[in-house]
């Protein structure tokens, strides 16, 4: 495991630096990432949850299991992270 987020403001801080994020949350794996579009979120092997948000806050509005991202922060547990 690595070291988790305290709240989404350090989330958001590292998606502008350029980092990424590996989490799982409810037995569920997610990634999240930068491509050109923008930055990348999806639940593992989950089409349908793909989602490309083009700042780091509006990052924080993606719905996991009924919740907003931006209100999960600390409870997720970090599988990976840069920066």
């Amino acid at each position: 495991m690595e070291e988790s987020f305290k709240d989404f403001a350090e989330l958001a801080e590292n998606l502008s630096r350029g980092g990424e994020v590996e989490f799982d949350f409810k037995g569920r794996s997610y990634s999240i990432t930068h491509i050109d579009d923008g930055i990348y979120i999806t639940e593992a092997y989950n089409e349908a949850s793909e989602m490309i948000y083009q700042t780091p806050n509006e990052v924080g509005e993606y719905v996991i299991s009924g919740h907003k991202l931006k209100d999960i922060v600390p409870l997720l547990q970090i599988t990976f992270r840069c920066f």
